[in-house]
């Protein structure tokens, strides 16, 4: 056997409790009950092909039918009836059912001559036998704008079902997603086909690579978590070469490797960027000891898969700019070990009518098959500010489709959101149950001033400085946000020179530099607007309060 082979997947190895399995019933149902179309959602085509003729195999035996004919379709060739395979060959044989489309010939519109040919000919003459026709990316073949072809994609499908006694005729269009045009929404069923899980990717890839290459069982599976989010055709290529690399005795590497194809595949949705968890965590945060306290509190019950309903879904974080929601929400990623994945929905707004619905299903489903994980969202205001006032309706419709997944995706998967103004973001977002809790974040007080200095100092590899120069520091920063008080270390280092000594000179020349944000009269309107956002309880406060502290900064 080539080595090669060795990781082609055999269906038959997957449990039955798995998504690939439970897409699987639900299409052979589909077809026992004579849907006319079906829209079987995927990315992965030669999975779903081999799902949509295993479906067809078993609709045969549960139904104790004839038999049945099943066919497939390519833009060139045109349609391909299946043979029975030959008694020496396990390769399934296929035939031309019919004339390939001429040159000129639109394929799409040739293939509806065919099979409405073939349901006047055979399918209405035998009742009895179940024709299944799998149509590759007819989805992106047929557009919402496509009236003549969807109408006649229609025709067929009323002929279908007008036909007695009804036969078993099922189209089964394979593809990312489809903008299904309005005359055709009547007629179709959509089913998703899910990236593959972890124990799917162990029964199919990596267990092999348990027993032909004396990897550990134990190892296998911990690669097949780590595979998780990835097509199962790219496994499989990456299976391949770590056996041309010979890895397989080196699993920190092969994991390395897996890692990296991860994040390409994140990245190829074009909004996402995948990081692994790799830092200090929550030790690394100066300050914010209120959200340390909550994630804290809530580590054990994300882990958990017991009580997924208890599992903690989302946190906004609010507040002045550069005071640490961003450093923060990676420090959590960390902390609870798991990758965070950023999101830029505004990214996802395509010129093509349906696209942009398109690309979001794409993104959330991509963040599923990468669960457990943080999902992190900066300025959420940028993302949905326009909802309900734009004219194409698009940013409405992504507000509404990723709102839904927030609310009943079943996933280990925390979303974390910050925000600068809370009042550009449409009322909808904080309604009860939406957030599991909303911190305002506000310039560090007294003691979280001077744990951020020391920590700023560490992290640009300078000695430690002397609690007088440090209280001095401390007092004369009130006010300023973490990023002004790194800036005020990296300034002075600069001034010292390479490889110089601080010295309070450094200091003072640097602190004459920065001009701290909240000073600006449009940072004291947004730092009045948080005050009274946390008097009326709008949110929790992520530092522990320093009576009198943010009064002090009203000018």
């Amino acid at each position: 056997m080539n080595s090669n082979d060795r990781f082609q997947p055999d269906d038959d190895d997957i449990s039955a409790d798995q998504p690939y399995e439970k897409c699987l019933r639900e299409l052979r149902d589909l077809l026992r009950s004579r849907y006319p179309l079906v829209f079987l959602r995927s990315a992965e085509e030669n999975r779903a092909v081999r799902c949509a003729i295993r479906s067809h195999d078993g609709c045969i035996d549960e139904l104790k039918i004839k038999s049945g004919e099943i066919c497939r379709w390519d833009s060139k060739t045109g349609f391909q009836k299946r043979l029975l395979a030959k008694q020496d060959s396990a390769a399934t044989q296929w035939q031309q059912l019919a004339n390939p489309p001429a040159e000129n010939t639109h394929a799409v519109i040739h293939a509806l001559n065919i099979l409405q040919q073939q349901l006047q000919n055979c399918v209405i003459k035998n009742p009895d036998i179940q024709h299944t026709y799998i149509l590759p990316d007819w989805s992106a073949l047929i557009r919402t704008d496509d009236y003549l072809i969807a109408r006649r994609l229609k025709e067929l499908l009323l002929d279908i079902e007008d036909s007695r006694p009804r036969p078993y005729m099922t189209l089964i269009v394979i593809g990312a997603d489809w903008s299904i045009p309005p005359i055709l929404r009547n007629h179709v069923h959509i089913l998703d086909l899910a990236l593959p899980t972890g124990r799917e990717l162990y029964d199919n890839v990596f267990s092999l690579a348990a027993e032909n290459y004396e990897l550990q069982e134990t190892e296998a599976k911990r690669l097949a978590e780590l595979a998780q989010g990835i097509p199962l055709q790219a496994a499989i290529q990456t299976a391949m070469l770590v056996t041309t690399r010979k890895l397989w005795n080196q699993p920190e590497a092969t994991g390395k490797l897996l890692l990296e194809v991860k994040k390409q595949e994140i990245r190829k949705t074009g909004v996402l960027e995948y990081y692994s968890p790799q830092g200090d965590g929550l030790k690394a945060v100066g300050g914010l000891e209120n959200i340390k306290a909550w994630i804290e509190s809530r580590k054990i019950w994300f882990e958990q898969d017991l009580e997924p309903q208890m599992r903690p879904r989302a946190i906004l974080l609010e507040g002045f700019p550069g005071c640490g929601k961003t450093f923060i929400a990676r420090a959590i990623a960390q902390e609870w070990c798991v990758p965070q994945i950023n999101f830029e929905i505004s990214r996802l707004q395509s010129k093509f009518v349906g696209e942009s619905e398109s690309n979001t299903y794409q993104a959330l489903r991509a963040i599923e098959a990468s669960a457990p994980n943080i999902l992190f969202m900066d300025e959420i205001e940028k993302a949905f500010a326009g909802t309900g006032t734009d004219s194409s309706g698009v940013s409405t419709r992504q507000f509404g489709t990723f709102l839904s997944w927030l609310n009943d995706h079943q996933y280990p998967i925390f979303f974390i959101a910050t925000s600068n103004d809370r009042d550009k973001l449409p009322a909808e977002l904080f309604r009860a149950g939406r957030f599991d809790e909303i911190f305002i974040v506000m310039p560090p007080n007294t003691k979280e001033r001077g744990e951020i200095i020391q920590k700023c100092i560490h992290s640009h590899k300078l000695s430690p400085i002397d609690n007088f120069t440090l209280a001095e520091l401390v007092k004369q920063t009130a006010g300023f946000s973490g990023a002004e008080l790194d800036k005020l270390v990296k300034e002075t280092k600069y001034l010292a020179g390479f490889k110089g000594t601080l010295t309070d000179s450094n200091w003072e020349q640097a602190l004459g530099k920065i001009n701290p944000q909240y000073r600006t009269e449009k940072m004291q309107i947004l730092l009045q607007k948080y005050l009274k956002v946390l008097s009326d309880g709008g949110g929790l406060s992520a530092s522990v309060d320093e009576p009198g502290f943010l009064n002090q900064l009203i000018l």
